[in-house]
C-alpha cells in the first residue's frame, strides 16, 4: 500500500475573483497548496514530486465552476463547469480514496 500523506480537499468560494488569495490564505493556515511554488511548502512539493509523481509544474488547485452574473455587456451571464482532470482524481484514489468519497455528491 501507499504511505497516506496528511491531505485535505478543500471547496473554496471567492466572491471577488482575487484567486491567488486562495494560494495566500491556506498557506497563511499551514495548508500550502501541493506543488504551488510560490506560496507552497517546497519540502512537501519535492516528496510529491520525487515519491509520488506529481508533475514538476503541476499545481493541485481547480476551478470547477464560474459564475458570472448578467451585464450589459454580457447579458446570459456565464456559468460553466471543469471537472477535475484524471491527474488529480487519481492523486486523490490513491493516497486519500476516504477524502474523496466524503467530497462526492
Amino acid at each position: 500500500g501507499h504511505d497516506r500523506p496528511r491531505i485535505s480537499l478543500v471547496l473554496a468560494r471567492p466572491k471577488d475573483g482575487r484567486w491567488h488569495q486562495i494560494r495566500r490564505h491556506l498557506n497563511g493556515l499551514s495548508h500550502p497548496i501541493l506543488g504551488d511554488s510560490t506560496h507552497g511548502h517546497s519540502k512537501t512539493n519535492g516528496i510529491w514530486k520525487r515519491e509520488r509523481n506529481l508533475p514538476g509544474e503541476r499545481i493541485a488547485l481547480h476551478l470547477g465552476r464560474l459564475e458570472l452574473v448578467p451585464t450589459e455587456n454580457i447579458p446570459e451571464g456565464i456559468d460553466v463547469s471543469a471537472p477535475l482532470l484524471e491527474d488529480m482524481l487519481n492523486m486523490l484514489r490513491v493516497y486519500a480514496p476516504d477524502v474523496l468519497e466524503r467530497s462526492l455528491p
